[in-house]
């Protein structure tokens, strides 16, 4: 495996040459799905459903933007359920930055009674999925008065463990010696706070806004429980909606899942660079 050939003028390893193989190939497996999607949303069903598979768009000349016009008509609300999507995920993702901030700066920074025990409680709700506690959710979101409205699928999300726990590992590699710099010079634990602590956070709270837009953007099951009017659907449940009830078929659903995927892989693709870098000091530093 460390027998090296001459290829483009350099000495290439055989193993990483067989390592770029792999990696191509597992690339490829994940951005299938992507591009039949794209593909069958230009095509006729007959077209997108035969085998083989045409996993590339057809020719400019030969695509059926039909489908793609239906969801701009006034026939089908796709744009208010992107509208809806875009507003539940903001305020998930504004609220689940601001608390996972505060919170994990609590945790990383200050001692008080039960502090472990709270923390090894919410370290055991990241392991329980929403499906578990989706009924006592649905019971407490019906005896606030928020059932069928978007306060019902953002209220129990905006409080989420996993970005307190991220928040934690960020701020417990940050040397106390800053805290008492900043005690010396008078500024207490707000003032420290948001003045030192978040500019040094800012790369951590971006990568993990992006996490939780990219999350909030594709939920379909806490939609799909706590909403029930079509007005008020977010994408990932609207999209399934608009077969029945608007008489749309199979490919009109394709073009609107193109659409959707658009808005969150621009995020991630911008916001790719902070996740890696915030990842890496949260496993280095945590």
């Amino acid at each position: 495996m460390n027998k090296k050939i001459h290829l483009f003028g350099k000495t290439i390893k055989v193993s990483h040459i067989l390592l770029t193989i792999i990696m191509f190939g597992i690339a490829f497996l994940m951005i299938a799905p992507f591009l039949w999607v794209l593909s069958a949303s230009f095509r006729t069903y007959s077209e997108a459903t035969s085998l083989p598979p045409k996993w590339l768009p057809p020719f400019f000349t030969e695509m059926r933007l039909g489908y793609f016009k239906k969801l701009f008509s006034n026939t089908i609300p796709f744009f208010v359920f992107m509208k809806n999507s875009l507003k539940i995920s903001v305020i998930i993702t504004l609220g689940m930055s601001l608390h996972g901030a505060i919170a994990g700066y609590a945790y990383a920074k200050f001692d008080f009674p039960g502090k472990n025990i709270m923390f090894a409680l919410l370290m055991v709700a990241m392991m329980v999925p929403i499906q578990v506690t989706i009924v006592a959710l649905y019971k407490i979101m019906t005896m606030l008065g928020v059932i069928n409205t978007s306060w019902a699928v953002t209220l129990p999300s905006i409080f989420g463990a996993s970005c307190v726990f991220m928040m934690r590992q960020f701020f417990m590699g940050v040397p106390k010696e800053l805290n008492e710099a900043a005690a010396i010079d008078g500024a207490g634990p707000i003032r420290t706070f948001i003045s030192i602590m978040l500019p040094m956070a800012k790369s951590t709270l971006a990568s993990l806004a992006i996490i939780v837009f990219t999350y909030s953007w594709n939920d379909y099951f806490t939609t799909f429980i706590m909403i029930n009017d079509t007005e008020k659907l977010t994408l990932p449940v609207g999209i399934l909606s608009i077969k029945q009830p608007f008489s749309t078929g199979d490919n009109v659903v394709f073009a609107a899942v193109v659409l959707a995927i658009l808005p969150v892989l621009i995020v991630f693709l911008i916001g790719q660079k902070w996740i890696v870098k915030s990842m890496t000091h949260v496993g280095v530093k945590g």
